[in-house]
């Protein structure tokens, strides 16, 4: 069997006593009041809605969207497609395609 050796360590610079030693955790950068306008409105709309929704929240966005359109509210989809948009920039291009119309479908 072999030995091997392993020196002592330095109390002062163990592991330990860098951790506690180390001094006031600072806060994440995007808890900070002077970054509040750092992000868009929509894209702070589009991180809330992805916290209650979960993966689905394109899937919710695009419907939403979708539901304004037909209700002929444009301000509406127009909030929910920049969220679907934030997300998911495919996802939100095929519920534009889903609602133009065949002549618009041909120029454009």
């Amino acid at each position: 069997m072999s030995v091997r050796f392993a020196a002592a360590r330095d109390i002062a610079r163990s592991p330990i006593a860098r951790v506690l030693n180390r001094g006031e955790i600072e806060l994440a950068a995007n808890d900070h009041d002077e970054l509040e306008g750092f992000m868009s409105e929509t894209t702070v709309a589009a991180l809330r809605h992805f916290g209650e929704f979960g993966l689905r929240a394109v899937e919710v966005a695009a419907h939403n969207a979708q539901v304004a359109a037909a209700a002929h509210e444009t301000e509406d989809y127009r909030h929910w497609l920049g969220i679907c948009r934030a997300l998911d920039r495919q996802a939100a291009q095929r519920v534009e395609a889903s609602l133009m119309t065949e002549d618009e479908r041909l120029i454009g």
